[in-house]
């Protein structure tokens, strides 16, 4: 389904257009901006001015909703945060507060749970990429963790030579765990399952296993060979 991001409406005045595209796309008017493209008068300008008015979202339909929806969210759970446009990363919602801690929940799970459900209610065919959260630089410290979990993993795989599953993870943390070991030549990785019990799986790559126990061979016959010379 193609998203509609421009209307453009004639009307009275630039304010009656706003309002107009505001109720049409369920947006706040300040989250829109508005260009007058055409002026017409009417007739013998005493019936007033026509305008045509090109009606423009700020940025994503679905990131304004969703920021939108979260300040409702919060007033009502009577929270004391606010929930910003991040200026640094695309789709994302920065939730700052002093009670930030309390979505926020342990191991960030209560972040991860609300912007699932915020993706799941407000997301449509067409609304582009999904709306990510973050709080107090929990993605951040968040990444440096799954990338430490994806290098420790890959070890064990390589030394025990059979896959490991991880926990279910958000998509953008899988991504995180694929990228960091996309370089190996050892180990692969792939998700599997359906959300939200997606999760990766580290696997040793294919023909890895043999590469390394014919290392493992000629080691040994080198190690054999100089016994026998030292005799």
């Amino acid at each position: 389904m193609e998203q509609i991001t421009q209307l453009v409406l004639e009307a009275a005045s630039v304010e009656e257009a706003l309002d107009r595209a505001s109720k049409q796309w369920g947006l706040l008017v300040e989250d829109l901006d508005a260009e007058v493209i055409s002026e017409e008068k009417k007739f013998l300008g005493l019936f007033g001015t026509k305008l045509k008015v090109k009606i423009e979202p700020k940025c994503s339909p679905l990131l304004l909703k969703s920021r939108n929806f979260l300040r409702e969210l919060m007033k009502i759970m009577e929270l004391h945060v606010t929930s910003e446009l991040s200026n640094d990363e695309n789709n994302m919602i920065l939730i700052e507060g002093q009670d930030s801690n309390v979505l926020l929940g342990r191991h960030g799970d209560g972040l991860k749970a609300l912007e699932y459900l915020l993706n799941l209610a407000l997301h449509s065919p067409g609304d582009g990429a999904r709306v990510r959260l973050d709080s107090g630089g929990y993605r951040e410290r968040r990444k440096q963790s799954l990338i430490r979990l994806a290098e420790a993993t890959a070890r064990r795989v390589v030394e025990h030579g059979h896959p490991i599953r991880l926990d279910p993870m958000l998509s953008w943390e899988r991504w995180v765990i694929h990228i960091t070991l996309k370089e190996r030549t050892d180990v692969e990785t792939q998700s599997v399952g359906e959300s939200p019990d997606r999760k990766v799986v580290v696997m040793p790559k294919i023909g890895s296993a043999e590469r390394q126990d014919s290392g493992a061979v000629k080691n040994r016959n080198r190690q054999n060979r100089q016994r026998r010379f030292n005799r």
